[in-house]
């Protein structure tokens, strides 16, 4: 697997869990909602509780988030990091190898 496919699916994977975390946190909001017009005649205790539940929920959701999002940048700049030393390191090979991938694209194309 390519560094650019593998960058385009750890993308695509973060974008996945954001839209699932946005469903999720709606879900949530509408479970609260409903819960408080169900226990509207219960204490607050009751409406507090589930409210912090679900802050908790949706605090814990997020920070994994930011977790993998994180961590996927951290790869990113790894793999560029190590890309551009080997093109310091060998700029002849590394010419050679972009011109191969280059022709190969180029007859693919075709």
């Amino acid at each position: 697997m390519t560094t650019r496919s593998k960058a385009a699916s750890t993308a695509e994977e973060i974008s996945a869990i954001q839209d699932l975390m946005v469903d999720l946190q709606k879900r949530l909001q509408r479970l609260g909602g409903t819960t408080n017009r169900e226990f509207s005649g219960a204490s607050g205790d009751v409406n507090e509780f589930v409210s912090d539940a679900l802050n908790g929920i949706i605090a814990r959701i997020r920070n994994g988030a930011d977790s993998v999002s994180s961590k996927a940048t951290h790869l990113g700049s790894d793999v560029f990091k190590k890309v551009s030393d080997e093109v310091e390191l060998r700029p002849v090979t590394m010419l050679a190898i972009a011109a191969g991938v280059g022709f190969i694209l180029g007859l693919a194309r075709r």
